[in-house]
């Protein structure tokens, strides 16, 4: 598969602003085909989005999170029956769902079961602390399925970019937790240094958060990938 870099639009437009994104993003995006753009869109406006991107070479979407349960008497859920056929992947178990949302690990092997079931693929997100644990709560047959986002926990702040060394470092060790599967890698990444952690081979992608809320910038750091 091409390497995936993904941008976690978190909570941070409002739908007018979402639609402003896609239409700066768009201008400036050159497809590459050895990059798959996967764009990480609040719930609200998933719809809208899918829309304005239809048809958009190398670009898909992604959930932010998908519900632990079917469809059913679940107030306030997201089925993952819902998201077929309007997104391609769902992310999971991020680092802010965990801490702030208290997802568990069990949560998270429950949304990545889902998922499945509706052929939508699970970005399962984990720290150093959770690697083993959490691969541990899937099942063998899900495990081939999955994409793994490493977010380290040992960052004061998400956003802090790390030492290439410490990202590197782990790669062998979450290959034996994964069946190595692809890793992308989300901590600090800005279109300022994306080429370069762009460029470790270990790696299946990056994950963008503050560093994709500009539209322009973001189709920028494509470009020069």
């Amino acid at each position: 598969m091409n390497k995936i870099l993904l941008a976690n639009w978190k909570a941070n437009f409002s739908p007018h602003q979402a639609m402003r994104w896609c239409d700066d993003f768009m201008a400036a995006y050159r497809p590459r085909i050895d990059c798959e753009v996967v764009l990480a869109v609040p719930f609200l406006y998933l719809e809208r989005v899918a829309e304005r991107t239809r048809g958009l070479a190398g670009v898909s979407l992604a959930a932010q999170g998908v519900s632990s349960y079917p469809q059913g008497n679940y107030t306030g859920s997201t089925p993952a029956a819902w998201l077929r056929g309007l997104t391609r992947y769902v992310l999971i178990g991020h680092r802010e769902r965990r801490r702030y949302f208290h997802e568990t690990v069990q949560d998270v092997a429950r949304q990545a079961f889902e998922a499945l079931a509706e052929d939508l693929v699970p970005i399962v997100c984990f720290d150093r602390d959770l690697l083993t644990p959490q691969a541990a709560a899937m099942a063998a047959e899900e495990l081939g399925r999955l994409v793994w986002a490493y977010t380290p926990e040992t960052s004061t702040n998400l956003e802090m970019a790390r030492d290439d060394g410490d990202i590197l470092g782990l790669l062998p060790q979450i290959a034996r937790r994964t069946d190595n599967r692809p890793v992308l890698y989300g901590g600090g990444v800005t279109v300022e240094n994306g080429p370069r952690l762009w460029r470790h081979a270990g790696l299946g992608g990056l994950v963008l958060g503050r560093g994709c809320l500009d539209g322009v910038a973001f189709a920028g750091l494509v470009n020069r990938l």
